[in-house]
C-alpha cells in the first residue's frame, strides 16, 4: 500500500518528520509522499540525516499548494518536482510578514460579517490558537456555535463542523460569510507552471472535500482551462459513488490519479495513516505512469 498525502509539523500536522517516517515503517507502506502546505521544508530537513534509518520505502516529493480558480479557495498537489525551487518561491510568497498582513485583513473581513449578520459572539471568549499554523477561524468557529440563535440568524450549512464553516462559509462565494481567501492565493495557472517548469506533475487535490454544490461542472471547466496531469481520486472522506465518479473522469479525460489519507496526526479524526477511515487501501500501481525522477534519495 501506499499513502501520497501526509502532513507533518512543518504545517499542521502533529507528528515530527522522523515520527511520520517510522509510522510509515511500521506500517509497512511502499511510497509515502509528506505533502504539507506551501512548504517543502520536510524534505529538507531530510537531507540532514539517514533516512533510510528511519523509513525504507520510497519517498516521492509532494506539497499542497493553495491556490485561486474562479474565486474559489482549493489545493492542488504537486508531484516529484525540485523541492529547493519550488520551496525558494514558497518562502517569498509566503513570508512572515506577508502571511501577516493577509492574516489580518481576513480577520478583520471576519468580524465585520459577524457584526454585519448580528450573530451572537464575544471576541474576548476566543480562545487563543492551539499551535502556530492553526487556522485562526477556528477558535471564532468554536465561539460562535455556542449559540442556537446564531443558526437561525445564518440559516447556511455552516455550523455543523469547522469544515463546514470554512469550506461551505468562509471560502464559499455564495455564503454570507464568504471573506475571500483566494484573493491572496497565486492562481491555479501559476501553481500548476511552476510545478511544471520544476520538473513535477500537478494534480487536483480532493475535489469532493471543498462541498461545493457544483463539483462536476467545476471539474470539466477546471479540466478545460488549466494543464493539469492528474486528480486525487481516493482519499479519506469520500464514498465509493465519488471516488468512482473520479476514476471515470479520469479515464475518460487520460488523466493519472492518486490518493492518500489526509494525514494530520490527531488534528484530523479517522485520517488514520494509510487506511484513512478504513477505506483506503490505494496501490502502488497508480504511480506507474508517473514518468517522474524526483524520489527523494
Amino acid at each position: 500500500m501506499i499513502d501520497l498525502h501526509m502532513h507533518t509539523t512543518y504545517s499542521d500536522g502533529t507528528d515530527t518528520v522522523k515520527e511520520l517516517l517510522e509510522k510509515a515503517e511500521d506500517i509497512g507502506l511502499e511510497v509515502i509522499s509528506i505533502t504539507d502546505h506551501n512548504t517543502c521544508k520536510a524534505y529538507l530537513e531530510m537531507e540532514k540525516f539517514n533516512v533510510k534509518e528511519k523509513y525504507k520505502g520510497d519517498i516521492l516529493v509532494v506539497c499542497e499548494f493553495s491556490a485561486s480558480f474562479d474565486n474559489r479557495l482549493i489545493e492542488v498537489l504537486g508531484y516529484g518536482f525540485d523541492y529547493k525551487g519550488v520551496n525558494k518561491y514558497l518562502e517569498e510568497f509566503y513570508s512572515d510578514e506577508l502571511v501577516n498582513k493577509r492574516t489580518n485583513i481576513l480577520y478583520n473581513r471576519l468580524l465585520d460579517k459577524i457584526k454585519e449578520l448580528d450573530l451572537e459572539f464575544y471576541l474576548e471568549r476566543v480562545r487563543d490558537k492551539k499551535f502556530k499554523n492553526e487556522f485562526f477561524e477556528r477558535g471564532i468557529y468554536e465561539e460562535l456555535v455556542k449559540y442556537e440563535s446564531n443558526k437561525e440568524k445564518l440559516n447556511e450549512d455552516v455550523w455543523a463542523s469547522f469544515s463546514n464553516f470554512y469550506r461551505r462559509g468562509l471560502t464559499n462565494p455564495k455564503s454570507k460569510l464568504f471573506i475571500n481567501h483566494a484573493e491572496f492565493k497565486p492562481s491555479i495557472k501559476e501553481i500548476v507552471n511552476l510545478i511544471h517548469e520544476n520538473d513535477g506533475i500537478a494534480f487536483l487535490a480532493h475535489p469532493y472535500q471543498y462541498k461545493f454544490e457544483d463539483t462536476e461542472e467545476f471539474l470539466d471547466r477546471i479540466y478545460n482551462e488549466v494543464a493539469l496531469d492528474g486528480v486525487e481520486c481516493f482519499y479519506t472522506t469520500f464514498s465509493e459513488e465519488q471516488t468512482n465518479y473520479l476514476l471515470d473522469f479520469a479515464k475518460k479525460r487520460n488523466l493519472l490519479i492518486s490518493g492518500g489519507s489526509d494525514y494530520h496526526g490527531t488534528r484530523k479524526e479517522n485520517h488514520n495513516l494509510s487506511v484513512g477511515r478504513g477505506n483506503l487501501k490505494i496501490s502502488k500501481d497508480i504511480i506507474n505512469d508517473y514518468k517522474i525522477g524526483k524520489y527523494y534519495q
